[in-house]
């Protein structure tokens, strides 16, 4: 009886040693976070830079999952390492800060810098999928120095901001002759054309055939002037 619960005793210890050594269930492990989603900003600035014309600016943003994750669009006016405008737009509210004046899209405010006049009749937005677009015709009242360049950023409600950097884009020479260089054109063909025909045409010219009735009248001279002198 004895040895028979010392054998069950033995059994029930090594079964207690393996449930000891057998490893334990390994734990799922945590997902790790994915990263946030940055944009991507692009765009052109048009026009011209002197003062009383027009200068337009372009800013193009995509923002993955959706364009309602971008917060602000900033653009900085720059000649050499001195700030000469800066242009804010609040997404969200649908304005405009220049100089610290608030300019609502679409409405007849207008925000005046040191550089730059805008009306928020100027202003306007695109939105689309992940895309947006927003244009800005701005008037110069005072001339932006040749060189300048406008640092463009976009501001997501989170993760990192998209940069870019622009200068104004050359106007696109037309194709064809102008009005002018088509008129001296002509002139000048005129004038060689004419100068060619007259050239030919006193070459072509035909010596003056011989004429009866002139020498019959320079005989009559002739013997009228020997008579006059006899």
């Amino acid at each position: 009886m004895i040895r028979r619960g010392a054998i069950w005793l033995g059994a029930l210890a090594t079964l207690l040693v393996a449930l000891s050594a057998s490893p334990a269930p390994a734990r799922a492990q945590s997902a790790s976070p994915s990263p946030p989603k940055a944009p991507s900003v692009s765009g052109q600035i048009s026009g011209s830079l002197a003062k009383g014309s027009t200068l337009s600016i372009r800013v193009d943003a995509t923002m993955p999952g959706g364009w309602q994750g971008l917060h602000l669009i900033d653009v900085v006016v720059r000649s050499g390492s001195r700030q000469l405008e800066e242009l804010v737009y609040d997404i969200e509210d649908n304005k405009l800060t220049i100089a610290g004046q608030d300019v609502v899209t679409g409405t007849g405010a207008v925000g005046t810098g040191d550089y730059l006049r805008v009306s928020g009749a100027d202003v306007i937005l695109t939105t689309g999928g992940a895309n947006l677009s927003l244009q800005i015709n701005a008037d110069v009242i005072k001339t932006i120095p040749d060189g300048a360049r406008f640092d463009l950023e976009v501001i997501p409600d989170t993760g990192t901001p998209a940069h870019a950097t622009l200068s104004l884009a050359q106007p696109e020479s037309a194709g064809g002759f102008g009005w002018g260089t088509l008129v001296a054109f002509i002139a000048v063909a005129l004038f060689a054309g004419g100068f060619v025909g007259n050239l030919f045409a006193n070459k072509r010219r035909p010596q003056p055939s011989f004429s009866v009735y002139g020498a019959v009248q320079r005989k009559l001279d002739e013997d009228k002037a020997a008579k006059g002198t006899s």
